[in-house]
């Protein structure tokens, strides 16, 4: 006797691959002569469907001369619209204040960067100064 089992339809797992965005603000510094640059890297995975593996750091890339004082993040949120993790927002802001050694701080800037990260790789990003 011949035993037939139907053949179970092949699922390949689709295709897994990460990529990276780096995008900074500039502000001048006293001086002029350098610039204040606060930058946010972000590092993510894909596979055409979901968002995956999010990473993301936020740094000072120049400090204007030393001019620069970092003074942490005021927002540092990541989400998700609905369950289906499609693609995720990435909303980071900084508190940045101008300051020259022995006289204090003259300026105060909030530099923000929303990413919209995509399922394919892509993404959209709006900064605020």
């Amino acid at each position: 006797m011949r035993v037939f089992r139907k053949a179970l339809p092949v699922v390949s797992a689709a295709k897994v691959s990460c990529t990276n965005a780096d995008r900074y603000i500039t502000y001048p510094s006293t001086t002029h002569a350098t610039a204040v640059k606060w930058s946010v890297r972000v590092d993510w995975c894909y596979d055409g469907k979901t968002v995956s593996n999010i990473r993301h750091y936020d740094y000072m890339k120049e400090d204007g001369g030393g001019v620069a004082d970092y003074q942490g993040l005021i927002q540092n949120q990541l989400t998700y619209p609905g369950s289906a993790h499609y693609e995720a927002t990435l909303v980071k802001q900084a508190k940045i204040a101008l300051c020259v050694f022995k006289i204090g701080c003259y300026r105060t800037y909030y530099p923000l960067e929303r990413f919209v990260l995509g399922n394919n790789g892509s993404y959209r990003i709006e900064q605020q100064k």
